[in-house]
Formats: C-alpha cells, sequence, structure tokens
C-alpha cells in the first residue's frame, strides 16, 4: 500500500553533545582542538584544516567561542552572536538571512511513505526539492532549470492563468472526480507546483513574492519576464510575456501581462500613467492584461488566493484609467394595466389614498360633493355612480408622478377609474452608470483637458463629451492628444492611475475571481486520494533518489573524515540501485502520441532554442518582443504591497 504523509525533518538542538556524556569528567575530557586530546575549541577561529583552534585569551578576529568539541560548533541556538558586539545592522540582516535558508530547508514537504509488512520500518521518499530562481525561470530561457519548470507547466491543464488556476483548485478539491481521468505526471506535476508556489507565497516579503510570482508564470507559459530596470516604453507596465490561449481563439500567442499580488482590502492597483500609454500606443491593436492577486489569511495558516483579470484597451480605456465614479441607477419598462381589473401594481395600490363616489358625463369626471346644493345638482345626474380611487395630487411629493403615471391622453391622473387604462414605470433590474466629472481619479489625470477651451475633438467637441459619448474609442489620434497632457511624461507632474479593489471586482469586465487555497494539509490530503496512481516503480526510483542525494549531502558537509567515507560508501550503494531502478522502470518510449508529451517536447525545444520563439499578438511585433526581452522597463510596485 501506497500513501501521502507529512513528515518534519529535526535540526540537532543545543545540548545534544552534552547528553551523549554520563559525567562532567566525560564532558571535560573530550578531545578538543585538532590534534589535541582534550581542551576546548574556539568556534570563531577555524584552523583551515576543518577543525578550529584551541580556545584561548588573546588577539583575535572575533570575540572566543568556547565549546568543547569541534562537533558542538554546529549546534542549533548556538553561534548566532557568538563574537558580535551587535545585532543590528548588516549582522542582523545575514543572520535573518540564514535563518530563512534553514527554514526553507527545514520546511515541512510532501513525502510518499510505503507502508513495509508489520514491524519493518516505513520508507519515506521526498519529491525533488525546487531551487527558487526568478532568473533563470524567467528571463535564462535555456538553462536546466527553466526546462524543469517548463515540463512541470506542462502537465498542468488550462491555456490560461484562471483556467489553470481553476484546474488546480478542483485537482485539490475534486480528488474523486479526476482520479478517473489523470495521468502520474499530471499528479505529481501538480503538486510539485502547488508546493512551489506555497513556498513564494508564504515565505517571502511582497516585493520578492511578485518577481517569484511572474517567474514562476513565465516557466509554466514558457514566457519570459521583462527586465525591472530604469524607463518602461514600448514594455510599458509588462511584467511577462506569457504564450497562452486568449479566450475565443484557437491559437496560442504571446500575451502581455502585468502582475499585481495584493493584500485583500484596501491596497489599490496602482500603475504609471505614462508607461501604460507607452506601451498600448506602439501599435492600433496593443492591450495589457492584468493578472490581479488578491491575498487573504495569516501567515503560518491557510492562504486563500483570488485572482482577477482584465485587459485594457484604447476602446476601454476610461473605464479603468482614471476610471470614474460609479453609481448603480434601477432601470425602469413601461407597463399598461386596467385600473380594478387583474394584478395592479404595487406602487399603484400603496398611492391610493381613498376611495370617493363619481359620476362620469360626457368624458369629464364629477366628484360627489358635500355641500348641500352642490349636492341636489349633483343626485339630478342621471348617470351611473362609480368609485374612484383619488392619489395624491401634488406632483413634487408623488411616487406615482415620478414612476410616469399616467392616463391614456397621456396626462397625470389625479383620481383612477376602473375599467380605464393607464401606463405606469416598472422596476425591471439595475444598470452601472458612469459618472466622470465627480470622479477624483479622472481629474488628477485629465484635468488639464476640463479647463474651458483646452481640448477640442475630432468633432469640435469638448473632453466631458469626447468621453461621454465614446468618440475616443475610434479616434486614431487619441494616444497623441493625452501626451500633450502634463501628466504624461517623467519629472514631478507625472501620473498616476489608481483602481481601487472594490472597483474592479464589480466591474462587468471582469474575470474572476478564481480561488485557490494554499493549504499543505490540504495538498497532503489530494496526494493521499491519488494514490493509487504512484505504482511501485515510481516509488523505488525516487525511494533511491532521495536516499542518494542524502549521502552525497552528508559527504559534502560533513566534517569528521569517518562520517564522509561512510556518507560516500552509501551514495555508491544507493547509485548502483538508482541505476538498477531506472533500467528496470524507464523503458524506452517508442511511440507516444499524447498531447501531453507532444507539448512536453514542443517545451523542451524552445527550451534550449538560442531565441525566444513566443506566438506575436495583442501587439506584440517580432521585433518589439526581442526588444522588451533585453531592453528596459520599471515596474512600478504598489505603496502598500509591502504589507503583505
Amino acid at each position: 500500500m501506497i500513501k501521502f504523509v507529512v513528515e518534519k525533518k529535526k535540526r540537532k538542538k543545543a545540548g545534544t553533545e552534552a547528553r551523549k556524556e554520563s559525567s562532567l569528567r566525560d564532558w571535560f575530557g573530550r578531545k578538543g582542538a585538532k590534534g589535541k586530546k582534550g581542551g576546548w575549541v574556539d568556534c570563531n577561529a577555524p584552523d583551515g584544516k576543518g577543525g578550529y583552534k584551541e580556545c584561548a585569551q588573546g588577539k583575535r578576529k572575533k570575540k572566543p567561542a568556547c565549546r568543547p568539541t569541534p562537533a558542538a560548533c554546529g549546534e542549533r541556538g548556538k553561534g548566532k552572536t557568538w563574537g558580535k558586539k551587535s545585532a543590528k545592522g548588516k549582522v542582523k540582516e545575514g543572520l535573518d538571512a540564514y535563518d530563512k535558508i534553514l527554514k526553507l530547508l527545514d520546511e515541512t514537504k510532501i513525502q510518499i511513505v510505503k507502508e513495509q509488512d508489520e514491524g519493518e520500518e516505513k520508507t519515506v521518499i521526498n519529491f525533488p526539492k525546487f531551487k527558487i530562481n526568478e532568473k533563470h525561470w524567467g528571463k535564462n530561457l535555456n538553462t536546466e532549470d527553466r526546462a524543469v519548470i517548463e515540463r512541470i507547466g506542462a502537465q498542468l491543464r488550462g491555456d490560461d492563468p484562471m483556467s489553470r488556476v481553476s484546474y488546480l483548485q478542483d485537482f485539490l478539491t475534486q480528488t474523486e472526480q479526476f482520479s478517473e481521468d489523470i495521468s502520474v505526471g499530471e499528479v505529481i506535476g501538480a503538486l510539485m507546483f502547488l508546493d512551489i508556489f506555497a513556498s513564494v507565497v508564504y515565505d517571502f516579503n511582497a516585493a520578492v513574492a511578485g518577481f517569484l510570482f511572474e517567474a514562476l508564470f513565465a516557466g509554466i507559459f514558457e514566457g519570459f519576464q521583462i527586465d525591472a530596470t530604469a524607463g518602461g516604453g514600448e514594455a510599458g507596465t509588462t511584467d511577462v510575456v506569457l504564450n497562452v490561449k486568449p479566450k475565443g481563439t484557437g491559437s496560442k500567442t504571446g500575451v502581455e501581462y502585468s502582475f499585481k499580488l495584493l493584500k485583500e482590502g484596501r491596497t489599490k492597483i496602482e500603475g504609471s500613467f505614462t508607461d501604460i500609454i507607452d506601451g498600448i500606443s506602439k501599435s492600433s491593436d496593443a492591450s495589457e492584461t492584468y493578472l490581479v492577486t488578491l491575498k487573504s489569511g495569516e501567515e503560518g495558516s491557510n492562504v486563500t488566493l483570488k485572482f482577477y483579470e482584465f485587459t485594457i484597451r484604447q476602446d476601454n480605456w476610461f473605464e479603468w484609467i482614471g476610471n470614474p465614479k460609479i453609481k448603480i441607477m434601477p432601470t425602469y419598462e413601461e407597463e399598461e394595466f386596467t385600473f380594478g381589473e387583474g394584478e395592479q401594481p404595487d406602487l399603484v395600490q400603496q398611492g391610493v389614498l381613498g376611495v370617493l363616489k363619481a359620476k362620469i358625463v360626457d368624458g369629464d369626471l364629477i366628484i360627489k360633493p358635500t355641500g348641500q346644493r352642490s349636492l341636489r345638482k349633483y343626485d339630478k345626474i342621471e348617470v351611473e355612480e362609480i368609485d374612484v380611487s383619488k392619489i395624491e395630487g401634488n406632483k413634487r411629493r408623488s411616487k406615482l408622478f415620478k414612476m410616469g403615471l399616467k392616463d391614456e391622453k397621456g396626462n397625470y391622473p389625479i383620481y383612477l377609474i376602473p375599467g380605464n387604462k393607464y401606463k405606469i414605470n416598472k422596476q425591471t433590474g439595475s444598470k452601472r452608470v458612469t459618472d466622470y466629472s465627480d470622479s477624483a481619479s479622472f481629474i488628477n489625470l485629465y484635468g488639464a483637458f476640463l479647463k474651458e477651451g483646452a481640448f477640442t475633438g475630432p468633432n469640435g467637441e469638448d473632453f466631458l463629451t469626447y468621453v461621454g459619448e465614446g468618440v475616443y474609442k475610434t479616434d486614431p489620434e487619441f494616444f497623441n492628444r493625452l501626451k500633450t497632457l502634463p501628466t504624461y511624461g517623467g519629472g514631478k507632474g507625472a501620473g498616476q492611475f489608481v483602481i481601487s479593489q472594490y472597483y474592479m471586482q464589480n466591474h462587468p469586465e471582469i474575470d474572476g475571481p478564481v480561488q485557490l487555497v494554499l493549504d499543505r494539509n490540504q495538498f497532503q490530503s489530494a496526494a493521499a486520494q491519488y494514490a493509487n496512481l504512484i505504482g511501485d516503480q515510481i516509488f523505488e526510483i525516487f525511494t533511491s533518489l532521495s536516499k542518494l542525494i542524502d549521502d552525497v549531502s552528508g559527504y559534502f558537509l560533513g566534517v569528521q573524515a569517518s562520517a564522509r567515507n561512510a556518507y560516500a560508501n552509501r551514495a555508491k550503494e544507493e547509485s548502483k540501485k538508482l541505476a538498477e531502478s531506472a533500467e528496470k522502470n524507464l523503458v524506452k518510449v517508442t511511440e507516444d502520441d499524447t498531447e501531453a508529451a507532444l507539448r512536453r517536447n514542443k517545451y523542451r525545444r524552445r527550451a534550449r532554442a538560442s531565441e525566444p520563439e513566443l506566438g506575436m499578438g495583442r501587439g506584440v511585433k517580432g521585433e518589439s518582443l526581442i526588444k522588451m526581452l533585453v531592453g528596459k522597463k520599471k515596474i512600478l510596485t504598489n505603496k502598500n504591497e509591502d504589507k503583505l
């Protein structure tokens, strides 16, 4: 039986060496400096030969840090501040970085455990550990690290970021359905990707995580990262170019993406007004797609990522750049009804103030009077008396008037007569109404055009008319007009566009949210559900490989000769077992016509190619693509991204 479990490696605790001895005599009598029979060693004074100098006072580069044995110098909790006068500045930074590395190396990983017969020790193997490498994933396309991440990407379903994230969440939560139609490679690829993605999100601050996020997606979508150097130029606000298949298209193409990894809440999506203009104005069909990921959950617990995607183009420019104030207004549809017959509009029933007696003479309504003289005249009218309903006569206060109530002549009635037909506006829903004149973002970017006579459109219209009536959508001079604004260009007056999370989430053009929950316990649970796909052949290879890695590491990291030689001997034995297992299980593939295999071969060829051969679409021309790969670009991070 094969199952998946989580286990955590334990580091040696402080005092381990001391506990090996039964008395203080043993403790102080242990071998100390190299070549000595006893005495303590100075852990801050290596002798250059694999040991340490004798512990003694005198002139030393660092304050002596004396321990009874060389092995004790490596105990956890010891030596971090030995010989240090202060834990501030560069010293503290270096120690923090060291602790971070240790944390990553010791971190809980997904492991496969094969249960042996009762009484036998269980054998545990690890999935291979990745080098988290922004440079090789996203920029150096011809490296082995890049080829590895592409091979993992080839095992993930979905032709674009949103569909791939959706697949990963389904992989974790719909294991029963997926188990019927998933390969071993897809299971291992998904688990390995999720584990490293979780490390990126959990273990790095916002700035570093953002770069790694871009590089990781560049790798799995055979794209590339744009250098974060000075100046946007044609690259605009683009962070990565991904080779994806946009919805509604039949083939993959190079799509420019700007990535944002933000804490969910009030943190805004921000960017350079100049860069976004330069990036989209480079060609008539250019655009910029934003992949915004909102992170929620505390460090050390489950983290939920919500992915949103939207695209900025010329024809929807003002929906995103200098976005307007949004009001949700009700929509109405005129409805005809016969008063007193059938179902009556709710508002009409609520608006009736009372019922009065009346008579109709030659089409005129005569209400029954209260005075005696008038009443006698009324009684002499020989027509049938009817009941009429009185409504609010003051139009300013009348809800019925505001809802467009009118009779057959188009007039607002004060009395409703049974059998007569009326019309009123009935609410059918709501609509999104934009108001640019009251938008701070709009005014900050385009304020110079709002002054009287400052802007003249192609038809002589002012700026608000130009925007409100959508003239800009087809104006060939649109971007040239924007480039005359003082908020365009470098310097003190350069503008920043701002988009709130609330605005993005409620925009009708938004794609999302697609949710992915990063929870290593859930990863482990999913792995257990797919356990039947991990056969003995996979187990044998990974077991030998894992043991070989441990032994090789022990050999190179060891200090004492006897321990290193023992590791070397075990490594040689494990390498033989690995070779035998590989020879037995990795049989030659003569024909593999599966779609996944074809994708892997294509990705591998591209990883080895001398130049990237990405599809050219969304305004990314061949020459421009190469320029963007080696050119300069400024990545404007959000002011609050460091709060993640």
